[in-house]
């Protein structure tokens, strides 16, 4: 009797620890499963950094206009909109047929006041002189036109940036092509919103990418855009003998913020009714021994961008750990495990 009973006390214990153990194991589980795991970080000092990248196009502030003779028929175009000239390559061609006749109305014209001019006197002779001086100036450019068989060159080396003749179309008094000549030195002019003018200052950074090369440099003008009552416009200066008119370059201006005392990642700052705050790790002893917990602690914050946050003012030290980022959502008092 004694035996059996023996037994069943220890069959007892057997069953309480499994018990035990399986509730051990599903409570690890459980732990495991539900508690969030979370990535700490220690904060640093440091600056924020603000980046603005744009694409921007090398201009010339010097543009040169270039005329013809008026009404007379385009024959031919060489040249477009974005065409990188030299001085003495071809822009256009003017009719032969057009050009030969042009130049025996005026050589007419021009025997005409000569009769006039030997029949007048005081004030009109001093007219038909200066008349006879303007026609020689108009003869003299149809001349070395017809010479150059009716085509116009180039006389600057730049960027055609304008074109306003057609083929078939006729010449006018206003410019037939503006060409932007190279230069020594070129001012860069990079468009930003008035949210990027807001942290860019003289002096920033810039660093102007041109293909394989990188050259750095700094903002020396910010000033309103004329063009947009919204945007702005940055100014640096890049060497001639690094770019050319018309190049295409990638404009990256940095701006960095004043010092703070801690530099934490976006993903750790929170906001509530109160505030801004950032969770951080804390030590918590319990019946079942020393836990994890995330605590709430209340910062003021500064620069900002995609990636960082300055912080302006807490109570952070710089042993606390803070929670960077969490495999679920947490808030203060929750019970959280380490990555």
């Amino acid at each position: 009797m004694k035996r059996k009973k023996g037994f069943k006390i220890v069959r007892i214990i057997i069953i309480f620890l499994v018990i035990v153990i399986a509730g051990t194991v599903m409570s690890r589980f459980a732990s495991n499963t539900l508690t969030p795991k979370v990535e700490i970080m220690y904060a640093s000092s440091g600056s924020i950094s603000r980046d603005v990248v744009q694409d921007v196009m090398i201009e010339s502030d010097s543009r040169t206009p270039v005329y013809s003779y008026p009404d007379l028929l385009v024959q031919a175009i060489y040249v477009h909109t974005g065409s990188y000239v030299k001085k003495g390559d071809k822009l256009m061609k003017i009719k032969a047929e057009e050009l030969s006749s042009t130049y025996l109305t005026k050589k007419l014209e021009r025997k005409n006041l000569k009769e006039q001019y030997v029949y007048a006197w005081g004030d009109e002779r001093a007219l038909v002189e200066a008349n006879i001086a303007d026609v020689d100036r108009q003869l003299n450019y149809l001349e070395k036109l017809t010479a150059n068989e009716g085509v116009i060159y180039s006389e600057v080396e730049g960027l055609v940036s304008e074109i306003r003749v057609d083929v078939g179309s006729r010449t006018t008094e206003e410019a037939a092509f503006v060409v932007m000549e190279s230069s020594d030195e070129y001012t860069v002019r990079i468009p930003v919103t008035s949210e990027q003018k807001s942290y860019i200052e003289k002096g920033d950074k810039v660093i102007l990418h041109i293909n394989d090369t990188s050259v750095n440099t700094e903002v020396t003008a910010v000033y309103s855009d004329a063009t947009n009552e919204q945007g702005h416009i940055v100014e640096t200066v890049i060497s001639g003998e690094l770019v050319n008119v018309g190049d295409s370059v990638l404009a990256d201006i940095s701006h960095q913020s004043e010092k703070y005392d801690f530099v934490v990642p976006v993903s750790a700052i929170y906001a509530d009714v109160v505030g801004s705050y950032v969770l951080v790790e804390r030590s918590k002893d319990t019946i079942l021994g020393t836990e994890l917990v995330a605590a709430k602690v209340y910062v003021t914050v500064g620069d900002t961008n995609n990636y960082e946050v300055g912080i302006k003012k807490s109570s952070l030290t710089g042993d606390d750990r803070i929670i960077a980022s969490s495999d679920k959502k947490i808030e203060a008092g929750d019970t959280v495990r380490e990555k």
